[in-house]
């Protein structure tokens, strides 16, 4: 099988709303990975490659009440509980994937119920208590690629439409180490396509030494923090041991990425994406639909087998707040806001539709794509995650949720399934990771799994 790079017309990508992401399986792109990896590294054996991705999205969704015009239409949950629903119009692009996807409602995580609505974005994946000294705990995704992470270049890509970390209370990242740190998004395609697929300048001597001189930073800075632990106040060690974790985790990453030093990368080339674009002034359209398209392409070359995208960030203001503007509509926050309003609802399930329709062709994506390291599509071994931490009106409750995926792991679905408050989302968090071969017994504040996914 030929190694040449594969071109295909980027307008393919962008032609309708649910076929904007049809990607071809590009079996050269992933053949140069397996011959890239033929060190040993990252090698993945046939049928061994479990993958996660966890898609966020704030500020709730369209809910009317059943005395409402708008109630029939525009509910994006589906009305009717158990396998025989049909869709709204809120979520009718993922009609054609009701047999690989899952409603869920009524969970929520009960330690965050009662916060500023605006930072649970940061719970998402973790659940954690806020009030803990460390404000967190690790998320889902950094858990799984503990384990699933020592086979790929990188152990995980954390995405988000703003980039960064944001602020305590309102994150621009939902994945966070176990010291409760968050770890900061990578901000935009062009930046997520030089991470995955760039090519570092500089001969391999010399990138090597930057390594060494790196170490070399990090091994002079544990020692003089180790002698300053004992002359600080406890709420300080508290907050140095923070520090000290997260320089062990950089110097974990110096070490990662001097161990694929000598594996190069597989070679995609870029003008298959469109990355330089502006969500506003071209368009959220073409920015979202790359960025799925690039985590597409990074799970079919085995870059990574966790991503974490966090497309709308739980915050009135923001990047992504702005995104209903370029296609008519009113701000997201305004909008979640002007539910009372004469055709708030339906603006607002809208939005709630064309974001879903973002997510299906992510989906199509993934199920007409055959992956190179196991049987079936790339979504048949991958669990999708797709939600929020707010319902309507910033309510940190009764989360809206879809699971798609994972049919090679072990997922059934077709049905909308209900749950009481009383079970923490946790629950579902420790379920998807059982799934995916992590050897956890609990996850923050779970009381047990939920068997209503499993085949």
């Amino acid at each position: 099988m030929s190694n040449k790079v594969v071109n295909f017309n980027r307008r393919t990508f962008l032609k309708s709303a649910t076929s904007s992401l049809l990607l071809p399986a590009l079996p050269s792109i992933a053949t140069s990975a397996v011959n890239a990896s033929s060190n040993g590294i990252g090698l993945a054996e046939k049928g061994q490659v479990k993958r996660l991705c966890c898609l966020f999205f704030g500020m709730g969704v369209s809910l009317p009440p059943k005395d409402h015009v708008a109630h029939k239409d525009w509910q994006w949950f589906p009305h009717e509980y158990g396998k025989d629903y049909s869709f709204s119009k809120s979520n009718i692009a993922l009609e054609p994937f009701k047999q690989q996807l899952s409603f869920l409602s009524g969970l929520s995580h009960p330690r965050t119920r009662d916060i500023f609505a605006h930072s649970t974005g940061g719970y998402f994946l973790s659940g954690a208590d806020p009030l803990t000294p460390a404000g967190n705990s690790i998320s889902a995704d950094q858990l799984h690629a503990m384990y699933a992470g020592s086979q790929t270049r990188y152990p995980y890509i954390t995405m988000g439409s703003e980039g960064g970390l944001g602020d305590f209370r309102r994150p621009n990242t939902m994945s966070y180490a176990g010291s409760g740190q968050p770890i900061p998004s990578i901000g935009s395609p062009r930046e997520v396509f030089n991470e995955l697929f760039g090519v570092p300048s500089g001969d391999k001597e010399s990138i090597r030494q930057a390594f060494g001189r790196d170490r070399s930073i990090l091994d002079a800075i544990l020692p003089d923090l180790k002698r300053l632990n004992h002359a600080i106040s406890n709420d300080d060690k508290s907050k140095l041991e923070q520090y000290v974790s997260a320089v062990r985790s950089l110097e974990t990453r110096v070490e990662k990425a001097e161990e694929w030093l000598d594996v190069p990368k597989p070679h995609v080339d870029e003008k298959q994406f469109i990355l330089d674009v502006d969500p506003i002034q071209d368009g959220p359209t073409q920015f979202i639909d790359s960025m799925y398209q690039l985590i597409h392409t990074a799970f079919l070359t085995d870059s990574t087998r966790t991503v974490a995208y966090q497309k709308v960030k739980e915050s009135p203001g923001g990047l992504a707040n702005r995104f209903p503007e370029a296609i008519g509509l009113p701000n997201h926050h305004d909008m979640s806001h002007g539910f009372n309003k004469e055709g708030g609802y339906e603006n607002w399930g809208t939005y709630d539709a064309y974001l879903t329709e973002r997510f299906a062709g992510f989906l199509k994506q993934m199920a007409e794509t055959a992956d190179p390291y196991a049987e079936g599509s790339l979504l048949d071994n991958t669990i999708v995650l797709y939600g929020s931490t707010t319902s309507t009106v910033h309510n940190p409750r009764n989360y809206p949720l879809i699971v798609a995926g994972g049919r090679n792991l072990g997922l059934s679905h077709g049905a909308h399934h209900h749950f009481a408050e009383s079970i923490p989302m946790s629950n579902l968090l420790l379920t998807l990771l059982q799934q995916l071969g992590t050897p956890v017994d609990s996850f923050s504040d779970s009381t047990g799994t939920l068997s209503h996914i499993l085949a």
